[in-house]
């Protein structure tokens, strides 16, 4: 990893983004169409929320770029990075996999709607009625009938009777497997800490002024600098990995973008 000025952290990853550009458009892999797409779609989440990142940097500045939202979007790429890595392993049957857990999040969410009809708060129960009747009522039989199908491809359901991980792993499992445990112990618990909305969300708005505290939006430097740092990191990760699936740009050519 380089010592990089946040200023250039964030020319990194537009040259990242540039560099990706061409390869939104590749030729159907040979584990199947399933894992092709799937990695596509990776990658234009990735591009998306680059885009994001480079866009609130625009609008804000440094001084007044919105921190915690930042490690929110970067959150998601090491998540869609691990995935990938663990799917690529076995990509024709683990893409599949991954896809069709798709019915299962489904059930899952019908079923706490349906569960939740009853609810002895009326506030609840009324809301979960227009729920059912706009979302749910009309999909039950189909829903039920693709679960069934494929809910024995899956791990047994947790203590609540659902079927909670595609892979049947935590991302902390996964992360282990394709050689990033060291990425997940030292930098996804500080990127988690502002999606769980923990205390360190809170800090970055503390700042200390005459020994007294008071609450200010600004961005310090590190964090304004270590949001790009994250982002450039778990990109050039999955770019490489996406290259060489689908014989894209070169190593060589992903490392120009650092040279800073």
């Amino acid at each position: 990893m380089l010592l990089l000025t946040a200023d250039q952290q964030c020319e990194v990853l537009s040259r990242l983004d540039k560099a990706a550009d061409a390869h939104t458009s590749v030729q159907i892999h040979k584990a199947g169409i399933e894992y092709t797409s799937l990695m596509i779609s990776f990658l234009l989440h990735i591009k998306t929320a680059i885009t994001v990142l480079l866009k609130l940097k625009e609008s804000f500045g440094e001084e007044w770029f919105p921190i915690t939202i930042g490690y929110q979007i970067v959150r998601p790429i090491f998540e869609i990075d691990v995935n990938a890595h663990y799917i690529t392993k076995d990509p024709r049957n683990r893409a599949l996999k991954y896809i069709r857990f798709g019915t299962v999040l489904n059930w899952n969410e019908m079923d706490t709607c349906r569960k939740y009809l009853t609810s002895n708060n009326k506030e609840w129960q009324e809301s979960m009625r227009l729920v059912w009747e706009n979302k749910w009522k009309k999909r039950e039989s189909e829903i039920e009938k693709k679960y069934e199908g494929l809910k024995n491809d899956y791990q047994k359901p947790n203590k609540k009777g659902r079927i909670s991980r595609w892979s049947g792993k935590s991302l902390q499992q996964m992360a282990i497997e394709v050689d990033h445990k060291e990425a997940y112990d030292v930098f996804y618990s500080e990127l988690s800490s502002f999606t769980h909305a923990d205390v360190r969300l809170a800090d970055r708005f503390l700042k200390s002024k005459q020994q007294e505290r008071f609450w200010s939006a600004r961005a310090n430097e590190y964090d304004y600098g270590n949001v790009f740092m994250h982002a450039n990191t778990y990109f050039t990760c999955f770019l490489e990995l996406f290259s060489k699936e689908f014989s894209c740009l070169s190593n060589e050519e992903i490392q120009k973008c650092w040279e800073i």
